[in-house]
């Protein structure tokens, strides 16, 4: 059986980590978002990241694409509003449409955050307020997200995985004559707001990682790039609606 998950992970390409201890020698990437804790909205604080997925056919190609269960990134920025980028545009949202515009959504939290860096957050949202989305970036992305599995495979050591998937994206995503700096798209505004609060999630520009890089920065998980720090899972605000999921009715919110 661990051969064939081996073999299996071979072929879609999914990052791993020794494990010390004896027996099965690697830990897997956990591509899971299935809830271990449902958590009250009150739960959340200020500089929480949050990660969902919806039912749009949007959301289904992005978790395709990644491999995982969640489509879109969010930052929390307390008083019940959610920054986030859609296709729309970038958005600050009640918490509670949110919720309603998902039909998963996970939290989790940064170490150590401040209420200085939680301040720089709400400022960074408030400026890249109406900016617009990057359908450009995101377009260019869809490929790398195919390509850099040859940098995914198991038995790669984190740091050669971390350096292959910087070569390849300075490659397949550098832009240099037209940079996309006023647009976004969903991580790519999350991973740019903690930078700007002085907060280092992981290698790689923000423009290379999507909300699956996100997720596997979880305690436990495997993350692709190199990561600066673990971050908690708090719980999930929302867990899988099959009837959703089967009708496959879209959200309001436009493209993730």
């Amino acid at each position: 059986m661990k051969l064939f998950v081996l073999v299996i992970c071979l072929l879609a390409g999914c990052s791993t980590a020794p494990k010390h201890q004896q027996g099965f020698p690697l830990k897997f990437q956990s591509v899971s978002t299935h809830p271990s804790a449902l958590i009250a909205a009150d739960a959340l604080q200020p500089g929480d990241l949050l990660l969902s997925s919806a039912t749009s056919l949007q959301s289904w190609g992005i978790r395709l694409f990644t491999l995982t269960g969640v489509s879109h990134a969010a930052i929390y920025l307390g008083d019940q509003r959610v920054a986030e980028a859609v296709g729309s545009g970038v958005n600050i949202i009640p918490l509670d449409r949110a919720i309603a515009e998902s039909n998963n959504l996970l939290a989790l939290r940064i170490p150590g955050i401040t209420v200085e860096q939680t301040l720089r957050l709400r400022e960074f949202s408030d400026l890249q307020q109406g900016k617009k989305y990057n359908f450009k970036g995101i377009v260019m992305f869809m490929p790398f997200m195919v390509s850099r599995r040859v940098c995914e495979l198991p038995l790669v050591n984190e740091q050669v995985r971390s350096n292959c998937l910087t070569i390849l994206a300075n490659v397949q995503l550098a832009d240099e004559e037209n940079p996309e700096s006023d647009r976004f798209f969903c991580s790519e505004f999350v991973l740019a707001g903690y930078r700007y609060a002085g907060i280092e999630l992981l290698a790689g520009q923000a423009n290379w990682v999507s909300p699956a890089d996100l997720l596997h920065l979880r305690e436990g998980d495997v993350s692709a790039w190199h990561a600066q720090q673990p971050i908690e899972y708090i719980g999930h605000l929302k867990r899988w609606n099959l009837k959703e999921i089967l009708s496959l009715r879209s959200p309001d919110r436009q493209a993730q």
